[in-house]
């Protein structure tokens, strides 16, 4: 997932009576929600080495175990160095180790959500897993978690103005595709705003709110791990129905915004194809897009006998190439259908690829 929604399950958590058990816990819980993305200055290296190294060694089993477990000696370095305020609670070894162990877990667990997948086992098994069931950057996620954070706050009318322009971008985007399912959430939404109008400052109201909060994205991602299920199935059922069976491999991922649209991938035949699933209006619908699957082609090999670029090929799941007289460009069918040099894709040079 993103870092708002990382750091607003950190900051949601610390606004439960979990950030009452020890000072610094606020520290622990926010920053541990984010640490596994320091794999992020893979970047420096390039995209390649990015795709090698993101959500693999620092969101693997190993990381989970040493991460918290190196930021509570951090935390407690820090603690006693600085001097504590009179409002502040005591410094609590055990209860900052355990919310560093909280927070940490939360960051993988979110990140298998989605279509990018997360690497549990390394660095010892290099596989990828996928939950393909709520968006990377998930607005609703956005707006549940902000809310129940910001409810029994002193009101920052920016922050505010901020959510009332989200929440009308997100019902915008469902009113006229799911009207029942978009004016129920505005229903909801409205409430809980007028609640964080009026009910300013009170403590009880702000533990509560945030324990609502994060009790509501639970369920929220139950409800769309559920429906990633149910869809999945009719997507199967619906090619059978085309005669387009048996599948090789099916992808049915989230689209930004809509819970109720979803992006399909599949190969049948060799031949890798999309098309788009809404619940409510126009059920399954293959596009034009067809590729043979990359894979099962001769300059694949070739490719894959270069090792080059290697964290694309580590990374890909449904690949797709497009061979130029000079270059080959590679693409994955997750993130780009069309052909690019930017993410999603790679391109290399076909002259230094072993002869056919």
């Amino acid at each position: 997932m993103d870092p708002v929604t990382h750091t607003l399950v950190g900051g949601s958590l610390a606004a439960t009576r979990l950030g009452e058990k020890t000072r610094l816990a606020t520290a622990a819980l926010v920053i541990g929600a984010n640490l596994p993305d320091i794999d992020v200055v893979a970047f420096v290296g390039g995209t390649d080495a990015a795709l090698a190294l993101r959500r693999g060694w620092t969101h693997g089993v190993l990381a989970l175990a040493v991460l918290p477990a190196l930021l509570t000696g951090l935390l407690l370095c820090w603690g006693r160095w600085r001097a504590a305020k009179e409002e502040d609670p005591p410094l609590a070894p055990g209860w900052l180790l355990a919310l560093c162990y909280l927070a940490v877990l939360t960051h993988p667990a979110l990140d298998w959500l989605n279509t990018y997948g997360m690497r549990w086992w390394m660095p010892f098994d290099g596989t990828w897993y996928y939950g393909d069931s709520v968006f990377i950057v998930d607005p609703w996620l956005w707006l549940i978690l902000g809310t129940g954070w910001l409810i029994g706050r002193r009101p920052s009318w920016p922050l505010l103005s901020i959510g009332v322009a989200l929440a009308a971008l997100l019902l915008s985007r469902t009113l006229d595709r799911a009207p029942e399912f978009a004016l129920s959430v505005g229903g909801v939404l409205l409430l809980l705003l007028a609640v964080l109008i009026w009910q300013p400052g009170m403590r009880g109201a702000a533990r509560r709110a945030a324990t609502g909060g994060l009790a509501l994205a639970v369920l929220f991602i139950g409800a769309m791990i559920a429906l990633h299920a149910a869809t999945t199935a009719r997507v199967r059922s619906d090619l059978e129905r085309q005669g387009i069976a048996p599948l090789e491999d099916l992808m049915v991922g989230p689209m930004p915004a809509n819970p109720l649209a979803w992006d399909v991938i599949f190969i049948h035949d060799g031949r890798l194809r999309a098309a788009y699933f809404e619940w409510v209006k126009g059920g399954l619908q293959v596009s034009s897009f067809e590729h043979r699957e990359a894979r099962s082609t001769e300059i694949w090999r070739r490719i894959l006998a270069t090792g080059e670029p290697a964290g694309f090929l580590g990374w890909t799941r449904f690949p797709w190439v497009e061979p130029e007289a000079s270059e080959v460009f590679l693409m994955d069918a997750r993130y780009t259908r069309e052909r690019t040099r930017g993410f999603g894709g790679a391109v290399v040079d076909r002259t230094a690829l072993p002869n056919e």
